[in-house]
């Protein structure tokens, strides 16, 4: 009786281990699910750089190149000849960067406070 309980615990045990670790192996596989997001067509953004790339190879015409009267003007509307004003609102300008801080800045806080500790002047 007893061999034959042991035999069956070891079945027992071997089946649960196999269920874990294809349980295990399927979760890993497995897509995430992004339940709670919006949907989004993946087209929508192509457009807009279909037509920036349209522009850019207008730009680069011999026809197009030498006049630039009409580069001035485009260039005018926005950003540049091509971009316009394309994604001016995503930017970072001074004008939407007050309260960043610029690499210089933070090296010197970060050296203000090494030497203070160094010094003791915590």
């Amino acid at each position: 009786m007893n061999r034959y309980f042991l035999s069956i615990s070891r079945f027992v045990r071997g089946l649960v281990i196999t269920a874990v670790c294809v349980f295990m192996l399927f979760s890993n596989v497995a897509p995430a699910l992004a339940i709670g997001s919006a949907p989004t067509q993946p087209s929508e953004g192509e457009t807009r750089l279909n037509e920036i790339y349209k522009e850019s190879q207008d730009a680069l015409r011999p026809e197009n190149a030498l006049n630039s009267d009409k580069i001035i003007e485009r260039a005018n509307k926005g950003l540049n000849e091509v971009q316009e004003d394309a994604d001016i609102d995503q930017m970072n300008r001074p004008e939407n960067s007050r309260g960043a801080v610029s690499a210089a800045e933070q090296v010197q806080r970060a050296l203000g406070k090494a030497v203070d500790k160094v010094t003791g002047k915590d």
